[in-house]
């Protein structure tokens, strides 16, 4: 019973959250405009996209959630965070960015939604900016299926990290991993098809790295231990 009233709660919390945002005008033009100049007198070069509880100092930490207040820049430590939809126009000068960072965002967006991050992405890295991405990876799913690699869906990482703990075969975690939460997990990318749509957007020299390698700061914070064995980075 306290269970369902804390989340009924916390549904009501979220929708005050929602309503307050749209009394301040929060989801206008002229609120972006406002936050965009607040960005640029912080000054911060590195964006971390789907933070998560993972607030990094020194990085602009955006997360998207209803349930939380709108375009309201909050500093958090040495880091600061933002509330916003990352598939609107950023709220970050062009070519102002050296570094963005995902980790286990894309999947949750569905192909057509991850082209237009990626383009909105491009335009505010500088040039020689980076960017990179991780993910659950398709291919190495596919492969130990096909197999019939029980030891790789059956290993400790890949059941802690599986969202349908009722799922037992190999086929079901395989599907489990693409549906995620009901359906959180929108596509599932293989490094091909990642690779095709950063080069749609406009990035090149794409490389395909461990959870610990490539031109990033704060990668044993972006990525926690035990990703390596099912994701891949780009």
């Amino acid at each position: 019973m306290k269970r369902r009233w804390a989340k009924r709660a916390y549904k009501f919390q979220g929708f005050l959250n929602y309503v307050y945002s749209l009394v301040l005008l929060r989801y206008s033009g002229f609120r972006s405009s406002l936050l965009k100049d607040q960005l640029a007198r912080i000054g911060c070069d590195r964006l971390q996209i789907g933070c998560g509880n993972v607030i990094l100092d020194h990085w602009l930490n955006v997360l998207y959630e209803r349930r939380q207040e709108y375009g309201k820049l909050i500093q958090k430590g040495k880091g600061w965070f933002l509330n916003y939809n990352l598939l609107k126009p950023w709220p970050v000068a062009d070519n102002s960015l050296a570094f963005v960072a995902g980790s286990h965002v894309i999947e949750h967006l569905d192909l057509n939604q991850g082209i237009k991050l990626l383009e909105n992405a491009y335009r505010a890295l500088k040039m020689g900016g980076v960017i990179r991405l991780s993910c659950p990876d398709l291919e190495k799913y596919a492969k130990a299926y096909v197999q019939k690699d029980k030891a790789f869906f059956n290993h400790p990482l890949i059941q802690e990290w599986c969202a349908f703990k009722t799922a037992r075969t190999s086929g079901q975690i395989f599907i489990a991993k693409a549906y995620d939460s009901g359906g959180a997990h929108k596509w599932f990318y293989d490094f091909e098809s990642l690779a095709d749509i950063l080069a749609r957007a406009g990035f090149n020299d794409i490389k395909k790295v461990s959870r610990l390698e490539g031109e990033m700061p704060d990668k044993d914070l972006l990525e926690p231990a035990g990703r390596g064995r099912n994701a891949f980075l780009s």
